[in-house]
């Protein structure tokens, strides 16, 4: 299944992108301009902090979008606060771990070092921060979908009402009428008439063509001058040498050819 990136039609989706690239980037910013790290030292560091962030956002939205947006909105509002404080002491833990590695790790150890009560405030406070974009960004995200679905499943059903719909032209214009309605199509001099509920229109399309426009798995030409709904056959019985007699429900009887004998027994359920 392709991937789709369309930023203009869903903006909101290159935001994660965007926070990484920008969160990267002010802490390399700050790492170097304030210590004695080079430029790959700064990098690093900056790596130890984003990557464990950026990992924490995809699997936060993931649940968010799955279990939480999807719940009551009173329980989803409680849980934004515990979710948070628990965004913020894995991303802290993870900092501490990714910081004391180093090449021996696995010959030598490391120990894990606390950061200074107020290293530690900052850290959590950006954490809860990061959460809450990216709580955020998750909620536009799952609801820009659900707008688009929903937005798709309107066009279909439309696609699927105009598709029951048949524009007839008349002898003075033309009428849209919808096709279950109709119940036969008779040939009527130089006009065919179209039979609805309580009345009939006359049109100046030919049998033909109405055949070729209706669909053939519900309409059968029972006769040369006569189209038939199949929802419209109440009941059915020989009419001798081949034919049948086709009582409707408007009360209406119609003979059938052979031919359409045929067509009748390879629709009938």
């Amino acid at each position: 299944m392709p991937i789709r990136f369309d930023i203009l039609r869903d903006p909101v989706r290159v935001l994660p992108f965007v926070g990484a690239v920008l969160l990267f980037a002010g802490y390399w910013a700050i790492f170097y301009l304030t210590t004695e790290d080079g430029f790959t030292r700064a990098a690093i560091a900056a790596a130890n902090n984003t990557l464990p962030a950026i990992g924490l956002a995809w699997l936060t939205h993931l649940v968010l979008d799955r279990y939480v947006w999807t719940a009551n909105p009173s329980v989803g509002l409680g849980l934004q606060v515990p979710l948070a404080v628990l965004f913020a002491l894995v991303w802290y833990v993870a900092i501490l771990v990714l910081r004391e590695l180093r090449g021996d790790w696995l010959t030598e150890g490391f120990a894990i070092r606390p950061f200074v009560p107020i290293a530690f405030a900052w850290q959590m406070f950006q954490g809860i921060t990061f959460y809450a974009l990216t709580a955020l960004a998750s909620l536009s995200i799952s609801l820009s979908r659900r707008l688009r679905r929903a937005e798709e499943q309107t066009t279909g059903e439309q696609v699927i009402e105009r598709a029951s719909m048949l524009l007839i032209a008349t002898g003075d214009g033309a009428e849209t009428v919808a096709i279950q309605a109709i119940s036969t199509i008779s040939g009527a001099g130089d006009y065919t008439e179209v039979r609805l509920p309580g009345r009939a229109i006359y049109s100046t399309t030919t049998l033909a063509e109405f055949e070729t426009r209706l669909p053939q798995d519900r309409f059968f030409r029972a006769h040369r001058s006569h189209l038939v709904n199949m929802d419209a056959v109440e009941r059915s019985e020989p009419a001798g040498n081949g034919r049948t007699t086709l009582h409707l429900a408007d009360g209406r009887t119609i003979t059938s050819s052979r031919a359409g004998t045929r067509l009748l027994r390879e629709l009938a359920l």
